[in-house]
């Protein structure tokens, strides 16, 4: 990500991105974030945070995480993806899910989407009694006060309302380009000047 010119400098917030698509510009020049798409979890004065949705782990499947957590072996879907959400934390787990089971820590972030961060979430999913939807992944995005602003006004990125549908149903392969056709513009003339949607 790219720093803030002036980290001095406090940008003000004019509404919250939580809940809402984060995509990448094509000319985004970070490869960790090349066609990246993020569902925005927390945006207020103090920073942003979010997880990418669209970069499935190549050497890590929920079957490898599970064993690893000394769960043993999902009785359903193991190898069910899990995502790389982003560099901050790495190591740390994240699970988006629709809200049909919630736990006393869970975070309701939209009307129809979760956080939970908790190892029973992930125990529970492993037994076949989680939520209907989940995307589990390791490590998420962060940017610090002003920061995530000072990128858009770069155009660096632009954003959409989320849906369930999108984060859930989407083929990650084309989740990119499907958030740049609901959003009414073409990727391939979007130019470096362009700003949010």
């Amino acid at each position: 990500m790219k720093a803030s010119n002036n980290p001095t400098k406090t940008t003000p917030i004019y509404s919250s991105l939580a809940g809402h698509l984060l995509v990448a510009a094509p000319h985004m020049d970070d490869e960790r974030f090349s066609r990246s798409v993020i569902f925005m979890c927390q945006h207020d004065a103090d920073g942003a945070m979010g997880l990418i949705i669209n970069q499935p782990m190549i050497s890590l499947n929920f079957s490898d995480l599970t064993k690893s957590l000394e769960m043993g072996s999902p009785r359903d879907n193991p190898d069910r993806p899990v995502y790389t959400g982003g560099p901050v934390e790495p190591k740390r787990g994240f699970i988006l899910h629709s809200h049909d089971q919630m736990m006393p820590d869970t975070i309701a972030i939209s009307d129809d989407i979760a956080l939970s961060v908790q190892k029973d979430m992930l125990l529970d999913i492993a037994q076949g009694l989680g939520p209907k939807h989940i995307k589990i992944m390791l490590g998420c995005t962060g940017w610090s006060a002003g920061q995530l602003e000072d990128e858009m006004r770069e155009g660096i990125w632009f954003h959409m309302p989320a849906s369930d549908t999108l984060l859930f149903d989407e083929a990650v392969d084309h989740l990119w380009d499907t958030t740049f056709k609901r959003a009414g513009l073409n990727a391939g003339a979007l130019s470096s000047q362009s700003g949010t949607a």
